[in-house]
């Protein structure tokens, strides 16, 4: 047994639950899971904006990545040479200039988890965007996050580009890197504070980042006006996605796909890592998501909260459900993404009113509007151009929104370099 093997073995003693890299070898013996051959992508190329200097810009999320691993370089069309390996300690000191842009640093966990690549069967991330990823050694797809891993000193979050799934390693492994550069909106915490939702008065909260709406309490539990009473019922995965059900005056909730059910996990926290303000009473145990899990067509995704984990379970297991809905501006109505990019400031709004970013930089707007966008600098920076589903460089721009659009305003500084 090599090192990492038995420390996977004192890591789930020490958490009651299993590694996904032991149990799958059982599935494969056990059970005869298959690989699946074909799945819509969660990360699809059409979502990320190539900056043909070696870095893309997540339209979904407006964070910018370097395509390689860190230690290998950009060709102009893929990655060449090995990725460095870091401790974490050495991974979350660094920084670096790249691309003519300062501020790249370790992601957190949170940011990390988007790019994920869910609906494929093997090297889940989007190979186009960071072709770096190297199949042929399931170790080096293991990457480094910033963010500890609550409740141990040692451990660290991390997470495996072959399977998909996040989990904590310790500090002292060598692990590569991807950097990332926030833009100036849309940044994702790894907690998820109360001003982050909105109590409906109803047993139900709208996360404000994604803007879907959620049931406080878990299936089989009974709101009181001010917590979850009795206990969550389990399923197996088939049960959970035939789930349908009348509640607050809506009848289109579903089980949350993986994503979805990953953000509201709260990093910073365990037994349980969720907001216990806004979802009361939550038992520490897992949570079936909807989303199939590629790998082994026998499994699916779920999310542990107790530690906040993700991983595969077998589909007849049987675990809790929480169920969501999208809200009106952004699961009916098609959204604006507004994306600020360059060295300097400034502001955009529209006109019908929703978007004022740096404030709200994503807004629903009802099918087929016309919303004209404004880009206004700050004093010491000048409107460049927009880039995306608006172009040109007059200071203001009209979109028709008949599908998802995502916009990038560039800003420069005006101030001499230091």
């Amino acid at each position: 047994m090599n090192n990492r093997s038995a420390f996977f073995k004192v890591q789930c003693f020490l958490s009651g639950l299993w590694r996904r890299g032991q149990r799958c070898v059982l599935l494969l013996l056990l059970l005869g899971c298959v690989q699946s051959a074909f799945a819509t992508p969660t990360t699809p190329t059409g979502d990320f904006i190539d900056n043909q200097d070696g870095t893309v810009t997540h339209k979904t999320t407006g964070l910018t990545w370097m395509r390689c691993s860190l230690g290998q370089k950009w060709t102009g069309s893929t990655c060449s040479g090995t990725a460095n390996v870091y401790t974490y300690e050495q991974a979350v000191a660094l920084k670096r200039t790249f691309a003519g842009k300062s501020g790249w640093r370790l992601p957190n966990i949170a940011e990390l988890r988007t790019i994920v690549e869910r609906q494929k069967h093997k090297y889940m991330i989007n190979k186009v965007i960071f072709p770096s990823i190297r199949s042929n050694n399931i170790r080096n797809n293991w990457f480094w996050s910033s963010s500890p891993y609550a409740g141990y000193t040692f451990l660290a979050w991390s997470v495996s580009f072959h399977y998909g799934f996040a989990a904590s390693d310790n500090r002292n492994d060598s692990l590569p890197v991807r950097l990332v550069r926030a833009s100036q909106s849309l940044v994702i915490g790894i907690s998820t504070p109360n001003t982050g939702f909105t109590d409906n008065k109803d047993g139900t909260v709208t996360h404000k980042r994604t803007g879907l709406v959620w049931q406080r309490c878990a299936v089989g539990q009974t709101w009181t006006g001010s917590t979850c009473s009795g206990s969550a019922d389990r399923y197996t995965y088939d049960q959970a996605i035939a789930l349908t059900g009348s509640f607050a005056g809506h009848s289109d909730w579903r089980v949350p796909n993986a994503n979805e059910l990953a953000s509201i996990v709260k990093y910073g926290a365990v037994s349980p890592s969720i907001n216990h303000n806004q979802f009361p009473n939550t038992s520490v145990d897992t949570f079936w998501s909807s989303s199939p899990y590629l790998h082994l067509s026998g499994c699916a995704w779920y999310v542990d909260f107790y530690s906040g984990k993700d991983s595969d379970d077998v589909r007849s297991n049987s675990h809790a459900v929480r169920l969501v809905r999208a809200s009106q501006s952004l699961g009916y109505w098609p959204s604006i993404t507004v994306i600020k990019n360059g060295t300097g400031t400034g502001t955009v709004s529209s006109n019908p009113k929703g978007i004022s970013c740096g404030t709200t930089c994503i807004n629903g707007f009802s099918y087929g509007k016309k919303v004209m966008l404004s880009a206004t600098p700050d004093a010491d920076s000048v409107f460049v151009r927009w880039k995306g589903d608006c172009t040109g460089t007059q200071p203001s721009c009209t979109v028709t929104v008949k599908k998802g659009k995502y916009v990038t305003a560039v800003f420069e500084s005006t101030q001499p370099l230091p």
